[in-house]
C-alpha cells in the first residue's frame, strides 16, 4: 500500500465507526451505506480542497454531490472554487463553455437545495459576467432578480454588476437611457446606504464586505452612469419621473443626489426640485442644493446661509468635505475671508493634502494685502504663494489653477529695489502681520 493510500484510508477509518443514528439522517443520504459514503466522500474532498488540491478533490466532491446533496451548503461554496479551477486553466474555447454551464448548475443546485435565491443568482451571475458575458440578457435577468429581493442587503459586487450588465444591454440597444438613470437612483442608493453604515447588514462567503468595496463599487456604477448621462438627458428624464411621481420625496432625493454629483445645478428643474426637498425634508443635501441655486443666481449672501446650514446638519455624513469646502468658496466669492480660511482648515483638517482647500487658503490670505501699506502688504503675497506651491505640490488635480495663482502673486512681489529700501533681502524669512496673520514666509523679489 502507498504511502497516499495509508493516509487516506487513516482518514476513512474513523467514519465507519460513527453511530448509525447520525449516519442515517436523511441528509447524509438515503440509506445507512449512502450516509458511511457520503461523510467519506466529504471528508476526503474537504481535505483536498484545505491543501487547494483541486484536481483530487473533484472525484470526492462529485461523490458527494451525487450521494448527499443536502448535507453542507459549503459543498456548494466549494464545489464552485472546483469548477473555477479548471474553467480557469482550461484553453479550449468550446470546452470552456461547458465547464462554465457546470460552474453555473452548482448555484442552481444549490438554490434547490438550500434555498437563497436573490443572494446565489447574484454570485452566479457575476460568474456568467466573467465567463459568458455574450449572455447579457440572462446575467441581467439573474441580478435584477437578485437586487430587487435583496434591495440595499446586496453585495457590493453584485450591486456593480448589475448596472454593468444594464450598460452591456444599452450598449446593445436592448436598454435606453432612462432605465439607465432610474436604475442608476436604486442602485447608488443601495450602495450609500451601505457606505453609511460602513458595511453590509449582511455578510459574505468569500471576503469582506465593507465600506472599501462598496466605495469601489459606487465608483464604477458612477464612471458607467456618467459615460451615458449629460446634463441634459438627466433634466429631461428627472422631469418626466416627477411627473409621474409627484409626490414620492426618496425619488426627488435620489434625482437631487444624482444632479449635485452630475453638477447639473442649472438644469430647469433643479430650483423646485430643491426647493420641495428642503420644504419637506430640510436636509444637509437639500440645503446645499438651494445654496448651489441661489449662488448660481448670484444671490451669494443667501447661499452662504443655507451652505451653512448644511455643513451644520451634517455632523458626521458622508458629505462633510464637499460641504465645508463649498461654504468656503460661497463665502470668500462673497468677500468674508476669514470665514472662508476657516471653513478650508476644517477641509484640510480632514483632508490634509485637499488642494481645493489649499487654493481657497491661498486667496484668503491674498486678499488680507489690500487692507495693508508697503511692505506689509507683500507678505500675504509672499504667504499666498507658499499655500498655491503647497496646493500643487499635494494635490496635482490643482496644479493649473495652482500655477495661474503662482503667476499672479509672482507678478505683485516688489521690485528688488524696493525690497532693499525696506531692508529686505531675497530668500530672507519673513513674519506675515498684515490682515492680522501670524505666520512666517519667505521674502521674493520680482525677477
Amino acid at each position: 500500500m502507498t504511502a497516499r493510500k495509508i493516509i487516506l484510508a487513516t482518514m476513512l477509518a474513523p467514519l465507519c465507526m460513527l453511530p448509525a443514528g447520525l449516519l442515517a439522517q436523511g441528509k447524509y443520504g438515503a440509506t445507512p451505506e449512502d450516509s458511511v459514503k457520503c461523510v467519506q466522500c466529504l471528508s476526503l474532498y474537504q481535505e483536498f480542497v484545505k491543501q487547494k488540491n483541486y484536481e483530487d478533490a473533484l472525484g470526492p466532491w462529485r461523490c458527494a454531490m451525487t450521494t448527499c446533496p443536502a448535507s453542507s451548503k459549503n459543498m456548494y461554496i466549494d464545489g464552485a472554487k472546483i469548477r473555477r479551477y479548471f474553467l480557469d486553466k482550461e484553453k479550449d474555447p468550446s470546452k470552456k463553455v461547458l465547464l462554465a454551464d457546470s460552474l453555473y448548475m452548482v448555484y442552481d443546485q444549490r438554490i434547490d437545495v438550500f434555498g437563497q435565491r436573490g443572494y446565489v443568482l447574484g454570485r452566479k451571475a457575476i460568474e456568467m459576467l466573467k465567463y459568458t458575458p455574450e449572455r447579457s440578457e440572462r446575467i441581467f435577468e439573474h441580478l435584477q432578480g437578485s437586487v430587487e429581493e435583496r434591495q440595499a442587503k446586496s453585495e457590493a459586487g453584485v450591486l456593480a454588476a448589475y448596472y454593468q450588465a444594464l450598460y452591456n444591454l444599452y450598449q446593445e440597444g436592448k436598454a435606453t437611457k432612462d432605465q439607465m438613470l432610474e436604475e442608476y437612483l436604486k442602485v447608488s442608493d443601495y450602495i450609500e446606504q451601505n457606505l453609511a453604515a460602513a458595511s453590509s447588514s449582511e455578510g459574505s462567503e468569500e471576503g469582506d464586505t465593507g465600506g472599501s468595496l462598496y466605495e469601489r463599487a459606487r465608483e464604477n456604477v458612477n464612471e458607467l452612469f456618467f459615460r451615458v448621462a449629460e446634463c441634459a438627458d438627466i433634466g429631461a428624464i428627472a422631469e418626466k419621473l416627477l411627473k409621474q411621481r409627484p409626490d414620492d420625496l426618496e425619488l426627488k432625493r435620489r434625482l437631487l443626489k444624482v444632479l449635485n454629483t452630475k453638477d447639473c445645478t442649472d438644469q430647469a428643474v433643479y430650483q423646485s426640485l430643491a426647493e420641495d426637498m428642503y420644504k419637506a425634508d430640510p436636509s444637509s443635501e437639500s440645503a446645499y442644493s438651494l445654496g448651489l441655486y441661489l449662488a448660481k443666481k448670484g444671490d451669494l449672501a443667501g447661499s452662504l446661509k443655507y451652505m451653512q446650514d448644511a455643513v451644520e446638519q451634517c455632523t458626521d455624513c458622508q458629505d462633510k468635505v464637499k460641504y465645508l469646502l463649498r461654504a468656503g468658496q460661497i463665502a470668500g466669492a462673497a468677500g468674508n475671508y476669514s470665514l472662508a480660511r476657516s471653513y478650508a482648515n476644517k477641509v484640510l483638517g480632514v483632508e490634509s493634502k485637499n488642494g481645493e482647500a489649499l487654493l481657497l487658503v491661498a486667496r484668503s490670505v491674498l486678499a488680507a494685502s489690500s487692507g495693508c501699506s508697503e511692505p506689509e502688504a507683500w507678505g500675504p503675497v509672499w504667504l499666498a504663494y507658499d499655500y498655491y506651491q503647497r496646493a500643487k505640490s499635494l494635490d496635482p488635480s490643482v496644479a493649473d489653477k495652482a500655477n495661474e495663482g503662482m503667476a499672479s502673486c509672482a507678478a505683485r512681489f516688489p521690485e528688488q529695489s524696493k525690497a532693499f529700501f525696506h531692508q529686505l533681502t531675497e530668500g530672507q524669512s519673513y513674519q506675515v502681520t498684515c490682515g492680522g496673520y501670524n505666520e512666517t514666509t519667505t521674502v521674493r523679489v520680482r525677477k
